[in-house]
C-alpha cells in the first residue's frame, strides 16, 4: 500500500544496515560501476524504503555545486520527512545552508516552513501525513555544526566517488544521526548561458533561477484552470511545482515555469533543468507577475556580464539576447572529438630539409596545422570547463580521444622543433645572428621535454581517475585542478625568452618568430638563394637558373616600401610573406598545388593579439578582421576563386582567409598583388573604429566575428557597416587617399569622395547642406547623413531635419547603423501638458540629436547643458544670448564661453563664472574683459602661460608688463612686440628681475 509502510521494526533493521559503513560503501561502488546518469535506481527501493521508515526530524537534499562557477555546497531541508524539500511540489520555503570549500563557516537562511510530512502510526505500519505544526522555535531549526560537517564531509566523499557533482538525498532521525538515502550524478549545471550585456532595466520580475535558459511566450497561470487548456509555449506560472507540469505532454508543452517559492535542488528543479526549461522563483515579485496574465514576456535565467540575473520582461527580447551570446557556451555537452589523423601526417616527407625553401615552407605549413588543434573541435575543448566533462556520460570516451589529440599535438610540436633545427646551419657556422639561435636551442629542446613529462603526467592523472577501482584513489578537485593545468601546458600563450616557455603554445609561437626572422641568414649560409634587405624587409628568392617566381617586381618594391616588418620568400610554385603584426606574424601564402586538391590557392593568417579569451577584450582588432575580409570581397581579391572559406581561431587569435581554385596563375598574382595593398591600408585601423558602431547589437568577441563573417556579406546591416568603415576613414583622414580606393566600385569611390569633401569643409551645416545638394542625388546625400550622425551629430541632425523636411517638428533622433531614420522622441510629438515628463525624458537623451524646436526651448535643454556644458554650441541663438543657459555651461565646462553670444562674452560675471571653471576661457571674452587686470590676474596666478589670452593693449602696458615680470620673468615673453624691441623697456625688465636677461640671451 503506497500509504503504508509496514512494520517500525523494518525502519528499525534497515536504520542499523544503512548506518553500516562497509555496506553502504558497497552499495555506492555498484552505483558508480558504467557510469549511467540514472544510476540512482540502483538503490532506489533501498532508499525508498529507507527514507519511509526513519522517523525523521529533518530531510533534505545536499547538492555540491551550484553552478559551473560556483562550488559552494548547497543544503535544502525541512522539518520532517526528506519529500517536503525533495519533492518540491509544494508552497514550502526551505532552510538553506551555504558551505564554501575553502570556509569552515556555514551561511543559514531562515526558510517559510508553513506545511511538513511526518510518519503516522496506522493500522498497517506507518502513514506519511502532512501537518502544519511547526516543531520548536527558529533556532532549533538550524543543523547543528557537527551535522553540518558531517553532511560537508559525505558530500565530498560521495563526489570523489563518482568524480563529478552530486546531489545527496538525506535524513536526519530524532537522535540527529545522519543517515544517507541516495545519491546520484548531476548531469546539468546552470551558469554555461552568458550574455555579453546587463540585464534590461524595465522588469517584471526578478528572483532566483533554479534552471537556465530563456524562452519568449504568454503568461499562463495554472490555478483554477484545465490543464488541457494550457497554450503550446506558454510561460506557466503557479504558486509551486505540481506533478501534473513535469508530466511529457504538459512539459513538452510549457516553454518556461515561473514559481512563488521552490528549491533548487529538488525534484521539479532538477528535473527543469535537465529538460532545458527555464525557471524562476520570483518570491515577492510572483504576485505581479501572475496579474499579467495572456501577456507576452520574455523569461530569461542567464549570465549577464559575468553576473547570474534572473528576470521576465514585456516583449519579446529575444533578439537582443541571440545577438549578444557570447563566443562558448559551457553548457553545451561536450562532444567526443574526431579521431586525429595519423601521425605521419604531422612528420616532415624525406628531403624536406634538403632545401631552405622546403624547408621553410613545411615549418610554416606545420605551424599552420599545429594551431588547429587550439581552435574549436581541435580535441581540447574538453579541457576548458572540467565540471562539464566530469557529468559527461560520455567522458570517459571523451578523455581518450582528446589523449589521443593531446599526443598527436606532442608529436607534431616536436617533429616542428627538431625540423627547426635541421633548417638552422650546423653549429661550426661562424653567423653573428645565428649564433643565439643555436646557443637557446638546447634550451628550447630541455624546455620541450619538461613538458612532454607533465603534460604525460597529468594525461595518466586524469585517465587514471576514472578509471579508479575505489574512492581512495580519487579526489575530484585535484582531478579538475590537474584538467586545468594540463590546458595551461598546451595552451597558455606568453611569449618569453626560451627558459621560460611554459606551454606548447608558447612553443609553437616562438618556434615562428624564430625560423621566419632566420631566413635570409640561413639562405645565404647555405647559398640556394638570394637575400636582398632594404630596412626591415627581407626578399628572399629561391629560384633555380631559369626559373620564375610567384612574386612580380612590381609588387616586391611595394612591399619593401610598407613600414611594417616582412619576411618573404619566392619560389618557383609557392609565394610566402610574413607580416609582422606587434607580436604575432600574419602569413600569406601563395600556392601552385595546395594541398587537399584546392589547386591554386590564396591563403591569408591574419593573427592578432588577444588577452581576453573570447577577443571581447579587443572589438577594434575584431572589426579590422571583419573589415578586411568584407574588403577582399569588395575588390575582387576572391572574384577569380571557386571558392572562399572564411575561418576564425579564438586561441590563437587568428582568422584564415583562403581562396582556392584559382582560374590562373596570373588572376592569383593580381589577387596577392591586391591583398598585399589592403594589408598596407589597414594599419591603426582597430583604433579608429574602437568605439565607434558598426552594427545595431556592437558586441564584438569571435562567436560574433564568425557570425558576422558568415554568407557574402550582403545584408543590409553588413552593407551599412562596410560604408560606414570607407566613410569614416575618409571622414577622418581626409588628407590621405586609401591605397585600396582604385579596385573599388564607383559607387564606393563616390562615398568616399564626398566622405573626405564633408572632412574638409568648415561651413555653416545650411551650406554643407547646400554644397551636398548641388552635387549629389537625394539617396547617396541620405546616405551620407546616415554615416555622419556618428561622427559630427550635432551638425549632422540639422541636416537632416532640412533633407526630410522636419523643421518645426520636435524630435530626437536615435543613430543607428542602418538607412532608416530612428527617434527617441518621433515627429509630430507634442511637449504635452504634462511638461515634468518630457523634461525627465529629455535627461536621456543628447542635445546633439534634438530638433531645432528643442534647441530653443530653454526648460527642455537646461538640464542638460547643466550636465554637458560644451553643449551650448548646438543650442539656438536666442538660447546662446540667455545668461542663465549660458551661465549653466560655463559652470560645468568654462570654454564654453566661445559658443556664448558677443553680448555675453562682455558680460563681467558670466565671463568670470568661466574663467573660474577653466582660466582658457578668457581667450573667448571680450577685448573689454580681456584688457581689465582683474580677470588676468585670475588667469595667471597658477599658471603664467595664461598672459597670452590678454588683450594686445594689456601687453603693451609697460608699468603693467613690468609689475607682472617682476613677480615672473616668463613673462617677457608675452610682451607686445612693441615692448619687446624696446631696448629701454628690455632694461627696465632685467631692472625688476634679473632673470630676464638670461631670457633675452636664449
Amino acid at each position: 500500500n503506497e500509504d503504508n509502510y509496514g512494520d517500525a521494526q523494518a525502519g528499525k533493521y534497515l536504520s542499523e544496515v544503512q548506518g553500516d559503513e562497509d555496506v553502504l560503501r558497497t552499495c555506492l561502488k555498484v552505483m558508480a560501476s558504467g557510469y549511467r546518469p540514472d544510476v540512482c535506481t540502483t538503490l532506489q527501493p533501498m532508499a525508498l524504503i529507507i527514507q519511509r521508515c526513519i522517523d525523521c526530524r529533518y530531510g533534505g537534499v545536499a547538492m555540491s555545486y551550484q553552478s559551473l562557477q560556483d562550488d559552494t555546497i548547497r543544503i535544502e531541508y525541512t522539518p520532517g520527512q526528506p519529500r517536503g524539500a525533495v519533492a518540491g511540489l509544494s508552497d514550502t520555503g526551505v532552510h538553506r545552508i551555504d558551505i564554501g570549500r575553502g570556509a569552515d563557516q556555514a551561511q543559514f537562511t531562515q526558510g517559510q516552513v508553513s506545511r511538513y510530512f511526518i510518519l503516522q502510526k496506522s493500522d498497517r505500519g506507518y502513514k506519511e501525513v502532512e501537518t502544519s505544526s511547526l516543531p520548536g522555535d527558529r533556532e532549533r531549526q538550524r543543523l547543528s555544526d557537527g551535522l553540518v560537517a558531517k553532511l560537508r564531509q559525505n558530500v565530498t566523499t560521495l563526489e570523489d566517488l563518482l568524480l563529478c557533482p552530486v546531489d545527496v538525498e538525506f535524513a536526519i532521525d530524532h537522535e540527529d544521526r545522519l543517515f544517507l538515502l541516495q545519491v546520484r550524478p548531476i548531469t546539468r549545471l546552470c551558469g554555461g548561458m552568458e550574455f555579453a550585456m546587463p540585464m534590461p532595466g524595465a522588469t517584471l520580475a526578478t528572483g532566483e533561477g533554479v534552471s537556465e535558459g530563456y524562452c519568449t511566450g504568454t503568461l499562463w497561470p495554472a490555478r483554477n484552470q484545465c490543464v488541457d487548456t494550457m497554450p503550446e509555449g506558454a510561460i506557466v506560472v503557479a504558486r509551486h511545482g505540481e506533478a501534473w507540469m513535469l508530466a511529457p505532454e504538459y512539459l513538452g508543452r510549457a516553454a518556461g515555469f515561473v514559481f512563488a517559492t521552490g528549491g533548487c535542488n529538488d525534484h521539479v528543479a532538477i528535473t527543469l533543468r535537465q529538460a532545458g526549461k527555464p525557471c524562476l522563483l520570483a518570491g515577492e515579485h510572483y504576485q505581479g507577475v501572475a496579474t499579467h496574465q495572456g501577456q507576452q514576456t520574455t523569461l530569461v535565467c542567464a549570465r549577464f556580464n559575468g553576473t547570474p540575473q534572473a528576470f521576465i520582461v514585456a516583449g519579446d527580447f529575444s533578439a537582443q539576447l541571440i545577438q549578444h551570446r557570447t563566443a562558448y557556451s559551457a553548457s553545451e555537452a561536450v562532444k567526443v572529438p574526431q579521431v586525429p589523423a595519423s601521425r605521419d601526417d604531422l612528420l616532415p616527407p624525406e628531403g624536406t630539409f634538403a632545401r631552405v625553401d622546403t624547408a621553410f615552407r613545411w615549418l610554416t605549413e606545420q605551424n599552420a596545422r599545429l594551431l588547429t588543434f587550439f581552435a574549436s573541435g581541435g580535441g581540447l575543448d574538453c579541457l576548458s570547463n572540467p565540471i562539464t566533462l566530469s557529468m559527461s556520460a560520455q567522458r570517459s570516451q571523451i578523455v581518450a580521444a582528446a589523449r589521443a589529440s593531446i599526443n598527436q599535438l606532442v608529436q607534431g610540436t616536436e617533429a616542428l622543433l627538431y625540423g627547426y633545427q635541421a633548417y638552422l646551419p650546423p653549429p661550426d657556422v661562424d653567423e653573428p645572428q645565428i649564433k643565439p639561435l643555436l646557443n637557446e636551442l638546447p634550451e628550447l629542446i630541455t624546455r620541450f621535454g619538461a613538458l612532454k613529462q607533465t603534460i604525460t603526467s597529468r594525461l595518466d592523472k586524469i585517465t587514471s581517475c576514472l578509471a579508479a577501482p575505489s574512492e581512495s584513489a580519487r579526489h575530484f578537485q585535484q582531478w579538475m585542478a590537474t584538467c586545468q593545468q594540463l590546458q595551461s601546458c598546451l595552451q597558455e600563450l606568453h611569449p618569453r625568452e626560451a627558459h621560460l616557455v611554459h606551454s606548447v603554445h608558447d612553443l609553437i609561437f616562438i618556434l615562428h618568430q624564430r625560423f621566419v626572422d632566420a631566413l635570409g641568414v640561413v639562405v645565404l649560409v647555405s647559398g640556394q638563394g638570394k637575400v636582398t634587405k632594404i630596412g626591415d624587409t627581407i626578399c628572399v628568392d629561391c629560384l633555380l637558373p631559369g626559373e620564375e617566381g610567384l612574386l612580380r617586381a612590381s609588387v616586391k618594391a611595394s612591399i619593401q616600401r610598407m613600414w611594417k616588418k616582412t619576411t618573404f620568400i619566392n619560389m618557383a610554385d609557392a609565394l610566402i610573406v610574413c607580416l609582422r603584426l606587434g607580436q604575432h606574424i600574419a602569413v600569406i601564402e601563395l600556392l601552385e598545388h595546395a594541398e587537399g586538391g584546392k589547386g591554386r590557392t590564396l591563403r591569408l593568417k591574419f593573427t592578432e593579439k588577444f588577452h581576453s579569451p573570447d577577443g571581447s577584450d579587443a572589438p577594434g582588432k575584431l572589426k579590422r578582421m571583419w573589415f578586411l575580409v568584407q574588403l577582399i570581397r569588395a575588390t575582387g581579391v576572391n572574384k577569380d576563386a571557386g571558392d572562399m572559406k572564411v575561418g576564425v581561431n579564438a586561441v590563437a587569435g587568428e582568422m584564415t582567409v583562403e581562396c582556392s581554385q584559382m582560374a590562373s596563375r596570373q588572376t592569383m598574382q593580381d589577387a596577392f598583388d591586391t591583398l598585399a595593398v589592403l594589408l598596407n591600408d589597414l594599419d591603426n585601423f582597430d583604433c579608429r573604429l574602437r568605439d565607434k558602431p558598426l552594427f545595431d547589437d556592437d558586441q564584438w568577441n569571435f562567436n560574433t566575428l564568425a557570425r558576422r563573417l558568415d554568407g557574402d556579406g550582403l545584408t543590409p546591416a553588413n552593407r551599412f557597416a562596410f560604408n560606414q568603415c570607407l566613410f569614416s576613414t575618409a571622414f577622418l583622414h581626409c588628407g590621405q587617399q586609401s591605397g585600396y580606393y582604385r579596385f573599388l566600385s564607383d559607387h564606393h569611390q563616390q562615398l568616399i569622395d564626398h566622405a573626405r569633401q564633408l572632412g574638409t569643409f568648415s561651413g555653416t551645416h545650411t551650406e554643407m547642406l547646400m554644397l551636398m545638394g548641388d552635387k549629389i542625388d537625394q539617396n547617396r546625400r541620405r546616405e551620407l547623413l546616415h554615416h555622419l550622425l556618428f561622427w559630427n551629430a550635432g551638425a549632422a541632425t540639422l541636416l537632416v531635419e532640412q533633407e526630410y523636411n522636419l523643421q518645426n517638428k520636435i524630435f530626437v533622433l536615435n543613430p543607428s547603423p542602418g538607412y532608416c531614420l530612428e527617434f527617441h522622441i518621433h515627429p509630430n510629438s507634442l511637449i504635452s501638458s504634462d511638461r515634468e515628463t518630457f523634461n525627465r525624458a529629455m535627461l536621456n537623451y543628447d542635445v546633439k540629436l534634438t530638433s531645432q524646436l528643442i534647441r530653443n526651448d530653454k526648460e527642455a535643454v537646461l538640464p542638460l547643458i547643466k550636465e554637458q556644458g560644451s553643449d551650448l554650441q548646438w543650442l539656438s541663438a536666442k538660447l546662446k544670448s540667455d545668461k542663465e543657459v549660458v551661465m549653466a555651461a560655463v559652470c560645468k565646462c568654462g570654454v564654453s564661453l566661445k559658443y556664448a553670444s558677443p553680448e555675453l562674452q562682455d558680460d563681467d560675471e558670466v565671463v568670470m563664472a568661466a574663467i573660474a571653471e577653466r582660466p582658457l576661457a578668457l581667450f573667448y571674452a571680450s577685448e573689454r574683459i580681456r584688457s581689465n587686470k582683474n580677470a588676468v590676474e585670475m588667469v595667471i596666478r597658477d599658471d603664467i602661460n595664461g598672459l597670452s589670452f590678454a588683450s594686445e593693449r594689456l601687453l603693451n602696458d609697460s608699468e603693467y608688463m613690468l609689475s607682472i615680470i617682476k613677480r615672473n620673468a616668463r613673462a617677457f615673453n608675452f610682451c607686445g612686440k612693441k615692448l619687446r624691441d624696446d631696448q629701454s623697456f628690455r632694461a627696465a625688465a632685467i631692472r625688476c628681475n634679473s632673470v630676464v636677461k638670461e631670457i633675452l640671451g636664449s
